[in-house]
């Protein structure tokens, strides 16, 4: 027997006899297990007003979008939902409603009785035996024996099946569905009749558009070729790497022949129609960042620079704008408060990056490219240090048959970090603040291999799928490097992503590092060295963010002249003293990180959907030593996110339960540090709102 019936249908409630306009207010699905309520309420016209304009107080003020109760519309809905269901394999499925009116304004609720679905108890392919795996097969095909028989999936598996032979050389393969229900043993079965059609091969690569860009650099750049086996995938492939030149506006690769000129005709034509962007381009930007204040960039772009489709780039970035010379507004003390506790000698330099870069997107294969650039910069780590550096790299990245881009990097330059002298201190036993052989200006020289594995469905906002990055970095004398800058650092990081409900995100992300640093002769003893820009640091708005930036891990304190402060500190035995002066934290960052987060992002009902909940837990810990579980700092928060063209807007509120961490403290007698305490930290409030941390930041934690 095949065949089913449309749903019942049973208003509770008066007619709408009347002409005045109600407001929908109330809009409920009860009784759905099959289909989600999301995907019932974008099947009917009814829609339920705004949260503004339904919360009671708000909505007398107007806020909100208001939409209207239509009655012919209304009765169609039950029509349409109850078409929903029958195409979904539930012909039983009968909707009720429930409506409450008052004058103005109307509720419904959607009273859903699903009923038993026919099952899919046999599904058969033919025609593809010799072409195709069949348990591969069936594991891709959206239908599935066992499941309610749904004509939606019907349709999508014979598409499946058809790309599944267009990715094998039969551009014009042919699905012929067929199926037969049973609504009395509420049973079906599914057969899928396949013609391939003969195997075809690449006859011709027509190019329509390109202007300045030659028709040999597009050939070259593209996996399609004469006389190859024709491949739906390929033609996918050619398009990506044609957008990856960044000197297209509009590409499209697709098959010129609609149908074979004949039973017999096994030769086809691709056709690459493009639309070249403007090759000469200027970008500006500004933004905010509390760690960074103002920032701004500017760039210049020249596509097919000296013709093959090379771009050549120059770019200047700057930051901490408003916070010294030569733009000394103050704004550390209002709109970027947090630098307030910076070093003065930091604070008042402002960072920038210059950069000049060639890219060559064909290097001796379609597979791989090239890019050298030079750079002069001068960036700075909170609290710990800054580096001036001028140099260059060549790096080539390589496509792996997975898709996995793989990247060799050499990097050469000549510059200085200068850190907090009590980290010199610290580690080399170096207690003069005016010391500057740790600081000059050294060559370094690095070899770096990266593999990155991006299946994520945003870089700004990601909701669904992974990200999986690992970097390998070796500075040695082989390389070229001074003595002082010689270290092997390696980072693996891995994010993954999964929908929760139609807009909600779960996510997690695990990151550990390694250094070995190198060995060093200073005072007729060796010691490790590691300089303090390639050190790892934790803590801050995309880290623990019960932390502090770079809070988290070993630090060191001095303790700066000032009679008219004092500062209270407890050591490791509990012994409590009080002295005076400045104190000021300075992080040393650790040889060793492990970091790990965990978080909940869910759409908020205002502002059209834009603003998101979070919570979240963070735990790591950067050391020097091994990291065990009792090292590790757990630290849970809530937060809110605004979308933005930027990516989303975030504020984060951690919670911190912990002590301040234990570590040497110094004071300044001149150009001399003095140790006073091996191992102190200040007495802080124990209260609930003393130990939390506020971030605000633009873009996800991760």
């Amino acid at each position: 027997m095949t065949g089913g019936l449309l749903s019942g249908t049973s208003t509770l409630a008066g007619q709408d006899d009347g002409l005045e306009r109600r407001v929908v207010r109330g809009l409920e699905f009860v009784g759905n297990r099959a289909i989600d309520d999301y995907t019932l309420s974008i099947s009917i016209a009814t829609s339920n007003s705004t949260w503004w304009a339904r919360t009671p107080v708000l909505r007398l003020v107007g806020l909100g979008q208001k939409r209207y109760f239509d009655e012919r519309e209304f009765r169609r809905d039950v029509l349409r939902l109850g078409f929903l269901y029958h195409r979904s394999g539930y012909p039983d499925a009968r909707i009720d409603t429930l409506v409450h009116r008052t004058e103005d304004v109307v509720s419904i609720r959607f009273l859903i009785h699903e009923g038993e679905p026919i099952r899919v108890t046999n599904l058969a392919i033919t025609g593809v035996d010799d072409i195709l795996s069949l348990r591969s097969l069936r594991r891709d095909l959206p239908l599935v024996e066992g499941d309610p028989f749904n004509r939606f999936l019907l349709l999508a598996s014979a598409d499946t099946i058809r790309v599944a032979l267009q990715n094998r050389g039969y551009p014009f393969a042919e699905v012929f569905r067929s199926f037969r229900t049973d609504r009395e043993t509420h049973e079906a079965t599914v057969s899928f009749d396949v013609e391939p059609g003969l195997r075809a091969t690449v006859a011709a690569v027509n190019i329509v558009g390109a202007e300045e860009i030659d028709d040999e650099v597009i050939r070259r750049m593209i996996p399609v070729r004469v006389g190859a086996t024709y491949r739906l995938e390929d033609l996918y492939e050619a398009q990506r790497e044609l957008y990856r030149m960044n000197v297209f506006n509009y590409v499209s690769v697709r098959l010129e022949d609609s149908l074979p000129e004949s039973p017999d005709d096994s030769l086809v034509s691709v056709r690459v129609t493009l639309t070249e962007g403007s090759l000469r381009r200027i970008r500006v930007g500004a933004g905010y960042g509390s760690l960074d204040c103002f920032r701004g960039v500017v760039g210049w772009s020249a596509g097919n620079f000296l013709g093959g489709g090379r771009t050549l780039d120059v770019t200047g970035r700057v930051s901490k704008i408003g916070t010294g010379t030569p733009f000394p507004w103050g704004f550390e003390q209002s709109l970027c408060f947090p630098l307030s506790n910076e070093v003065e000698s930091i604070r008042l330099e402002l960072n920038y990056m210059v950069t000049a870069s060639l890219y060559e997107p064909h290097f001796f294969s379609r597979r791989a490219s090239a890019s050298v650039s030079v750079f002069a910069e001068k960036r700075s780590e909170f609290k710990a240090y800054v580096r001036e550096a001028q140099g260059g790299e060549l790096a080539v990245t390589r496509q792996t048959g997975l898709g996995i881009p793989v990247t060799l990097t050499y990097a050469l330059q000549f510059g200085r970090t200068r850190a907090e002298p009590a980290t010199l201190c610290r580690f080399l036993n170096v207690c003069l603040a005016d010391d500057t052989v740790f600081t000059k200006r050294l060559l370094r020289s690095t070899v770096s291999l990266r593999v990155v594995r991006d299946r994520a469905n945003s870089r700004l906002d990601p909701s669904r799928g992974s990200r999986a990055v690992a970097e390998l970095r070796w500075a040695s004398g082989l390389t070229g490097s001074n003595e002082l800058a010689r270290f092997t650092r390696a980072v693996g990081e891995l994010a993954s992503y999964y929908r929760v409900g139609r807009r909600g995100v779960f996510a997690w992300r695990v990151r550990i590092g390694t250094l070995v640093p190198s060995d060093l002769s200073r005072e007729d003893k060796s010691v490790e060295f590691v300089p303090p820009d390639e050190r790892f640091y934790g803590g801050g708005p995309n880290s623990v963010r019960g932390f502090g930036a770079n809070e988290l891990g070993p630090l060191v304190r001095v303790l700066e002249p000032d009679e008219r402060e004092r500062v209270v500190v407890v050591d490791s035995a509990g012994v409590v003293d009080t002295l005076a002066g400045r104190l000021r934290t300075s992080p040393t960052g650790g040889n060793q990180l492990y970091f790990a987060s965990v978080e909940l992002r869910f759409p908020l009902p205002v502002f059209s959907g834009r603003l998101f909940g979070a919570v979240f837990v963070d735990a790591g810990q950067v050391g020097d030593d091994v990291v065990t579980l009792a090292d590790v700092r757990v630290t849970p928060g809530v937060g809110v996110r605004l979308g933005s063209p930027l990516g989303p807007v975030r504020f984060d509120v951690a919670y911190n339960p912990y002590a301040e961490t234990l570590g040497l403290l110094y004071r300044r007698e001149g150009t001399q540090l003095i140790e006073v305490f091996k191992s102190v930290r200040p007495v802080r409030g124990t209260g609930f709102f003393d130990r939390l941390q506020l971030h605000f930041a633009v873009g996800q934690a991760f």
